[in-house]
């Protein structure tokens, strides 16, 4: 099913999975570009590295087209075209594990023969997109300034009763509220590069349409269950009604465009490039019901009490949509009406054991965790205010990531291998499994790798 709670939709935390907790126990990592994860996460798909007559005339009009573009920052010394040798031999640039089995190559192609949006550079968006699906570590939800010159111009196109209109400064955006989009992301480049490709390729065109072809089983495998939540979480559906299979259209809101052509032109290091803008500002409308403003990276919609970000249900709604196939999110903590933790409905090996277990499939985890007082080192603090504050356990704030890969210490101690889209580092970071998983408030999962444990933990999430 679409998440564990069922289709009562109560949201099952207020905390919203979307500012950067602060923490030192995750560590940045300096990898090598080419990381090597663990065999299984690499053997997804048969690949495929031998180009077609028609498959070669676009990769040498690639090549020619990025024989003297700049190094990207974020290319980590690699040029475009070597960027372009090193995912065909890896058989990403052939790969067509997309929504509508479109290849890398060919998305790439569009890109650089068919209009974009005005003010959009199709070499850059290009570069984007080898930069991101070679090292999905560098996947950023940081919005960067707006310099005042593009402030004068924003504010002429907007409408007069636009909130930005009248203060500018909400488009200050210093702590965003798309971590669990970014996190989305990252899966994107990481597993399904032709899939991200696509979407780039379609956001960034003149007509800016994004359609998803979703089966309905993978919402959940009650049909019926499944098609009440599209309706509820709002999926705008194009063409006749169907109770197999649904064409989705992701609307891309005036404001996503205007900060892709800041980008565009005033990128810095550490930013959200163009693609990142893009994907991040669809996977927004996407889980808030078309609600999301990206100029004031705020959202509306009746599941969520905040004005940022997406709760769990929305996150799992949005993954079982790109990835097409049912995804089960087990929530872990459980916490009283204050918000405040008192207990767990599993034990932390068994939620080891549903990391590592997809993992091993091949799957990215994507994941929330909270901090409390207590975790947040708060009551150290002579300062610290039980009355004031609230107790130890409270949870205080949440956070994104995705867990890509594991491994061992010599001491056999996990430790997780993860993006944090967030940590102003493009390098992966390593997470003892010790301290992570008495944080993690929920998960998701390909339905079939936890169906044995989704029951007992619903009980015990209900009880």
């Amino acid at each position: 099913m679409l998440q564990s709670v069922g289709i009562g939709y109560k949201p099952i935390i207020k905390t919203n999975f979307s500012k950067k907790t602060s923490d030192n126990k995750i560590n940045q990592t300096n990898h090598p570009v080419q990381y090597s994860l663990s065999s299984a996460n690499t053997a997804i798909a048969p690949i495929n590295t031998k180009l077609s007559k028609n498959d070669a005339i676009k990769y040498i009009y690639l090549v020619n087209l990025l024989k003297d573009f700049p190094l990207s920052e974020n290319s980590f010394g690699l040029s475009a075209n070597k960027q372009l040798d090193i995912l065909l031999k890896t058989g990403k640039l052939l790969s067509n594990q997309s929504n509508d089995s479109s290849t890398m190559l060919n998305n790439l192609y569009d890109i650089a023969t068919k209009p974009r949006a005005q003010g959009l550079d199709s070499r850059k968006i290009i570069s984007n997109i080898l930069d991101t699906t070679i090292n999905p570590r560098i996947v950023s939800q940081t919005f960067g300034d707006i310099p005042q010159v593009e402030i004068d111009k924003i504010l002429s196109q907007l409408d007069d009763n636009h909130p930005v209109k009248k203060n500018p400064q909400l488009m200050d955006v210093t702590a965003s509220g798309t971590c669990a989009a970014a996190s989305n992301e990252v899966n994107l480049a990481d597993k399904y590069p032709a899939e991200f490709a696509r979407w780039v390729s379609k956001l960034s065109s003149n007509d800016e349409k994004l359609y998803l072809n979703v089966d309905v089983n993978s919402i959940s495998s009650n049909k019926l269950e499944a098609i009440e939540i599209l309706n509820l979480l709002g999926a705008k559906r194009e063409g006749s009604f169907s109770f197999d299979k649904w064409k989705i259209h992701i609307p891309i809101d005036k404001g996503a465009l205007i900060r892709a052509k800041i980008q565009n032109d005033h990128w810095d290091l550490g930013e959200r490039n163009i693609a990142d803008v893009l994907v991040q500002s669809a996977i927004m409308q996407l889980g808030s019901q078309n609600t999301y403003d990206s100029l004031t990276d705020e959202r509306g919609g009746e599941f969520n009490s905040s004005s940022q970000g997406l709760i769990e249900i929305e996150k799992t709604f949005v993954e079982s949509l790109i990835k097409n196939k049912e995804i089960t999110s087990l929530v872990y903590q459980q916490l009283d009406d204050e918000q405040n933790l008192v207990g767990y409905n599993c034990s932390f090996d068994k939620i080891e054991k549903h990391i590592t277990d997809t993992i091993d499939s091949g799957e990215d985890v994507i994941l929330g965790y909270v901090l409390t007082n207590e975790t947040a080192g708060n009551t150290k603090s002579e300062h610290y205010n039980p009355i004031v504050d609230g107790k130890a356990n409270k949870v205080i704030n949440g956070h994104e990531i995705t867990i890509v890969d594991y491994k061992k210490d010599k001491n056999g101690q996990t430790k997780f291998i993860c993006v944090d889209t967030d940590d102003n580092n493009p390098n992966f970071v390593e997470c003892d499994a010790k301290w992570l998983l008495p944080k993690i408030h929920h998960a998701g999962y390909p339905a079939k790798i936890v169906e044995q444990d989704a029951g007992q933990i619903m009980k015990n999430l209900l009880q």
